[in-house]
């Protein structure tokens, strides 16, 4: 054996006694290592921990290339590291040596593996949780500080520092009066001492400011949890505090809040607008309609009554065209959806037949029904709008129709809901007909020579919709007529109440007629001289009138009348504001108000209605019902 062969035995001899468990890596690249050897420390190292069936004696040598290969990148000075051997988990401290063979271009390195004792592995536990801790603290994207309790920083992580251009270390030591405006800090503190003060945890809003700048504005703001930090007798020691920045969150519910205020006032200047057109488009229709009836009743040479008949038409006709319009505007604009009643299912539809069976009969157009299907049955409807929308489709089966042609009208119920269907023998309509048949103010070609609006439809069908209902079209095709269907949910049957009797309007007398009074209070002339036509022909009673609200009022307390006819939109108060005065007075609480006015819109009628008037009348009205109700407000004891 040759010297150099027995030096090298020698190294190997060496190399395998050595009392640590060693190892021997090559350097393939700076971030792997391939495992090459280890001594006996480290085969029995390897064969003492291995649990059979799991291959630890394999897993072993990959765990540990691991394990150096993590210290030659950490920037600790004393790297430790844990590996699992077996079923235990042990703490090492690796100690490295790189060297070369010569004339072999790679590098290694020899590994020592020291295996720490009980107290090390402790003091590497410790050092392990706190390295963890301020990993955690340095890379929330919160604030995350520690104050003692006089309010100086503990601790502070990065994104403070950050946040405040400083280094965390440069916060330690410091107060909130050292790094912010008095008034922000001045807030911090506040909070600060509640929770020392009380011991308990609080979630507060505080101002989010950096620097010196004392007024941020109120969406910038910190969601803090402030908690204190307590001792072994459970005292505070300190504070800690994590701050979250809502401002984002708090600009984001300020525009919500904003849009919906808008809304709000979007829907009250619509409110306005509608109730204000109302009032503008019906007032004069009120004189030219009224007085137009006056005349109708007086003896008259044939062709003036023809000129009337045309006057009251065309007025009739202006008038249903003001109430499609504003209808169709408050549903769109929003308005409060249609209350809606069980309500027997042949009573709006068996009203508008009535009606409109004479039109019928003077077209020569028959009519023909068969309502079983509604028999003993009831849906959720308002009974005036669907027969509304009822008497809609039925004269357009009137008017669209062809000469000498008829009409069919039957109810089918169906799963939850009864179908109305309305049939005529028109000439039919076309499939693009059919797309433009619902839209407002549109007409099709056939209907140029027929009086209308192009608003019927559309009305109607928005009105089924806002009484939950669905209007549409079965079947139609040119020379075929139409079918239109209105499906309207079905309704339980309530309980049958007992029917009060109520007397014949016709029949009713006003007690002490001679002394009835009634006041008038109205600012427009042409009204006034209507309502004391009408009262002229009522026989024994006397109408005294007022041209403002507050005449009225004074009016009210000396004259004593048995009912007040009130207008709402009056030069100096609002009809509202008369109604509430009249009813704080002693001497007027008890008469008896009949609202007289344009203002038609349903969310108008709702709200004068909740004052405890007796009634409410729109303007234009007729004769005939508006005499009947004077009489049956001055029958009531």
């Amino acid at each position: 054996m040759s010297w150099a062969e027995a030096i090298m035995r020698l190294k190997q001899g060496a190399f395998d006694a050595a009392p640590l468990a060693t190892a021997i890596f090559r350097r393939e690249t700076p971030e792997r290592l391939v495992f090459l050897a280890g001594n006996s420390e480290f085969v029995a190292l390897v064969n003492g921990n291995a649990v059979p069936g799991r291959g630890t004696e394999n897993d072993l040598p990959a765990a540990l290339t691991r394990l150096v290969t993590a210290p030659l990148s950490a920037t600790s000075d004393a790297p430790t590291v844990a590996v699992h051997l077996g079923e235990r988990l042990e703490a090492f401290r690796p100690r490295i040596k790189p060297f070369n063979v010569p004339e072999d271009p790679n590098d290694y390195l020899l590994v020592q593996l020291t295996a720490l004792t009980e107290q090390d592995s402790a003091e590497h536990d410790l050092y392990s949780t706190i390295r963890h801790l301020k990993d955690l603290l340095d890379n929330s994207t919160a604030l995350m500080y520690v104050k003692d309790l006089e309010g100086r920083y503990l601790i502070a992580n990065s994104y403070y520092a950050n946040l405040l251009g400083l280094s965390a270390e440069s916060i330690i030591g410091h107060t909130d009066y050292d790094l912010f405006a008095k008034p922000i800090a001045d807030a911090y503190t506040k909070n600060d001492d509640m929770v020392i003060r009380t011991a308990q945890s609080i979630e507060v809003e505080e101002p989010l400011a950096i620097g010196d700048k004392a007024d941020p504005d109120e969406d910038s703001r910190w969601l803090s949890i402030k908690f204190p930090l307590k001792d072994d007798t459970g005292n505070p020691y300190a504070l800690g505090a994590i701050s979250t920045d809502i401002t984002d969150r708090k600009r984001a519910e300020r525009a919500a809040r904003d849009a919906m205020h808008e809304a709000e006032r979007a829907n009250r200047s619509k409110d306005e607008f509608l109730s204000r057109m109302s009032h503008e488009l019906r007032t004069p229709l009120n004189a030219i309609l009224g007085f137009a009836q006056l005349l109708r009743d007086l003896p008259l040479s044939p062709g003036g009554a023809e000129s009337v008949g045309h006057i009251l038409d065309a007025g009739k006709h202006l008038l249903s065209l003001v109430n499609d319009v504003l209808d169709i505007t408050w549903i769109e604009a929003g308005a409060p959806g249609i209350a809606t009643v069980p309500v027997p299912a042949i009573e709006p539809l068996h009203q508008a037949l009535q009606l409109i069976r004479p039109l019928a009969a003077a077209s020569d157009i028959e009519i023909a029904s068969d309502l079983h299907g509604a028999l003993h049955r009831h849906i959720l409807a308002d009974t005036q709008r669907l027969r509304q929308v009822f008497l809609n489709l039925l004269g357009n089966a009137v008017k669209f129709n062809t000469p000498r042609g008829a009409i069919r009208v039957w109810c089918e119920p169906g799963d939850g809901f009864l179908r109305f269907l309305i049939m005529d023998t028109g000439p039919g309509m076309a499939e693009a007909d059919i797309q433009r048949l619902f839209t407002p103010f549109v007409r099709l070609s056939h209907a140029a020579d027929v009086e209308g609006s192009g608003l019927g439809l559309a009305l109607s069908r928005k009105l089924v919709q806002e009484m939950g209902g669905v209007l549409g079209i079965e079947h139609t095709a040119p020379g075929e007529g139409s079918t239109f269907f209105v499906d309207m949910p079905l309704a339980a049957t309530p309980d049958e109440d007992a029917k009060a009797t109520v007397p014949d309007q016709e029949a009713l007398t006003t007690p002490d007629e001679a002394d009835a009074t009634i006041l008038y209070i109205e600012d427009t002339h042409a009204n006034i001289r209507l309502v004391e036509n009408i009262i002229a022909g009522m026989d024994r009673l006397n109408l005294i009138s007022a041209t403002t609200g507050k005449s009225g009022i004074a009016l009210a307390k000396t004259a004593s009348p048995r009912l007040i006819l009130l207008d709402l939109n009056l030069s100096d108060l609002s009809g509202a504001e008369v109604v509430k005065q009249l009813q704080q007075d002693e001497r007027t609480m008890h008469v008896p108000v009949i609202i007289l006015s344009a203002d038609a819109t349903p969310a108008r009628i709702a709200e004068l209605r909740g004052t405890g008037i007796l009634d409410y009348v729109t303007k234009p009205f007729e004769i005939d019902q508006f005499t009947r109700t004077i009489r049956s407000a001055l029958a009531q004891p």
